[in-house]
């Protein structure tokens, strides 16, 4: 949480992920992050509150934030009516394009685009979508994180000669089955696969996996011990205009990086992967 400053920029997000920290400090604006425990109702209700607060105490020039969360998109957008802000949205793949396929939500999606100040998207596709809809447009890859050094290896790995480290969330877009069952292919050639993520939010269980250490959600100085220690990162989607965090994360770690040949994904990581 930084000191508020009337009048300045802020970036305002619900949720904790990279691209709203490497944002906001390349930017050289203050972050406010209301990430809060509890029911999902709970947790909106609580950002809601604190979002109106800030935007009552702040009363900032600019406010960025990223959508998803549409909810927050939209209450952003009927808030600049009354602190007569400008909004910038930081739109990641999901507050471009619909991923339940809903026409309901894409019209939503295409309205908040269309009537935000200025939408941001990582990539010429996202970007043409956009701007299909009545959007103003501005192309920024993520910022490379910054990845404290760790020279401390994860007890986890201890007698581990060749790792991979998969990036998951356990999404629609990730085909983690087909990782699990490639694991058996690569105990065979020595590595040992370990994947980060909330396991349990996509029904899988630990012990069909003999061949995967499923390490659950971690904190980030473990992530981080994770990613420099590890030879490999892998981060897999089948959405064809989604840049994936893994990939960011393995330039700035130094990693050789595995990614599905996607479009966007092979002209934006060209070496390395």
């Amino acid at each position: 949480m930084s000191t508020i400053t009337k009048g300045n920029a802020l970036w305002l997000t619900w949720e904790t992920q990279p691209r709203n920290r490497s944002m906001a400090r390349e930017l050289g604006v203050p972050l406010y992050v209301f990430d809060f425990h509890g029911s999902r109702l709970k947790r909106q209700l609580r950002a809601i509150a604190a979002t109106l607060r800030l935007l009552w105490t702040a009363r900032p020039a600019v406010v960025f934030a990223p959508n998803p969360s549409l909810i927050l998109t939209y209450l952003l957008l009927a808030c600049r009516v009354v602190f007569r802000y400008r909004y910038v949205c930081d739109a990641h793949y999901g507050g471009v394009v619909d991923v339940t396929g809903s026409r309901f939500v894409q019209r939503l999606l295409n309205f908040a685009n269309r009537h935000a100040d200025l939408v941001i998207v990582t990539n010429d596709g996202h970007a043409e979508r956009v701007r299909e809809c009545g959007g103003t447009t501005f192309v920024c890859p993520d910022p490379l994180p910054q990845i404290p050094q760790s020279t401390a290896r994860p007890a986890a790995m201890n007698g581990t000669e060749k790792s991979v480290l998969f990036i998951c969330s356990y999404d629609a877009d990730e085909p983690f089955n087909e990782v699990f069952a490639a694991a058996r292919l690569l105990a065979d050639r020595g590595f040992r696969l370990f994947a980060s993520g909330r396991y349990a939010r996509a029904g899988v269980t630990a012990g069909l996996h003999p061949h995967v250490e499923l390490l659950g959600y971690v904190d980030r100085a473990t992530y981080d011990a994770y990613l420099h220690n590890v030879d490999i990162i892998l981060d897999l989607t089948t959405w064809q205009d989604c840049l994936v965090c893994g990939a960011y994360e393995a330039m700035a770690a130094g990693k050789p990086c595995v990614l599905s040949r996607t479009k966007a994904l092979s002209e934006l990581f060209t070496h390395g992967t």
